[in-house]
């Protein structure tokens, strides 16, 4: 999958997130051409001081509703070349830059956070600390990530208070 947001109008104002797909095990310069993507939809970017939690949970409903065939354990039916091939898709990785993958992971998209980075939980101070050992670095599994939403201790990761809905898939 790939997503990056893009501006709809002339203004600057009106935001969507456009979400491609594309199969995986096919070599990358094949990959990167325009027809080897498919555009699965354009996602509203919903912004509400007042219900930041909402426009986030709407959000990963959209993904959930979109992604529900992928997710299906029946198997998808797929044309190419005129030959039919019966397999099951599964979501391998997710493109996106900062603010998108921020918005995936249902981190916080301050830099100033305690934890910025979506990928690993080193704090904010040790970021550009060159002499970090491996074990202070940890990365941010989704159980773990589950497992503090579960216990109410979100915070102390710095995610956000809504239920994310890659924790399902397999």
């Amino acid at each position: 999958m790939y997503s990056d947001a893009t501006t709809t109008d002339a203004l600057g104002k009106n935001q969507l997130h456009p979400i491609y797909v594309s199969i995986g095990n096919i070599p990358t310069w094949r990959r990167n051409k325009p027809d080897a993507k498919q555009l699965l939809a354009y996602l509203p970017i919903l912004e509400s001081k007042l219900h930041k939690n909402l426009a986030r949970d709407t959000f990963h409903k959209s993904i959930q509703y979109l992604l529900e065939p992928i997710n299906s354990n029946d198997g998808l039916d797929l044309t190419i070349n005129n030959e039919t091939i019966w397999f099951f898709p599964r979501v391998s990785v997710i493109i996106t830059d900062w603010p998108e993958a921020a918005t995936f992971c249902l981190t916080y998209k301050s830099s100033n956070s305690h934890f910025p980075c979506h990928f690993c939980l080193v704090k904010r101070d040790d970021l550009a600390n060159i002499n970090l050992k491996s074990n202070d670095i940890r990365p941010r599994t989704h159980e773990e990530m589950r497992k503090h939403f579960d216990e109410g201790t979100e915070k102390d990761v710095s995610i956000e208070s809504v239920p994310n809905f890659f924790w399902e898939l397999s």
